[in-house]
């Protein structure tokens, strides 16, 4: 399974962040309908926040279901330490 890098996601503006941390409480994903009950925005703008997630290869969709790639900690992110 890819990985994604914890800086391509600490340059996202904050709206994609919390989409992507939403996404990441859940490990079996979420379809778009769910996700718009988790976050006040219109549909269209969430599908573009996800589109925008998955090519920042962040998020994946799978039939209709969208679920968050996990994290590989950068050199020098403190999060490294705690996983080593």
């Amino acid at each position: 399974m890819p990985r994604a890098d914890s800086a391509t996601l600490n340059v996202q503006p904050r709206q994609r962040r919390d989409v992507y941390e939403g996404l990441a409480k859940l490990p079996a994903g979420r379809s778009v309908k769910d996700l718009l009950g988790d976050f006040e925005m219109p549909e269209s703008e969430l599908r573009e926040t996800l589109r925008k997630l998955d090519q920042a290869g962040l998020v994946r969709r799978v039939k209709g279901t969208w679920w968050a790639i996990p994290l590989e900690p950068t050199n020098g992110d403190p999060r490294a330490e705690a996983v080593a």
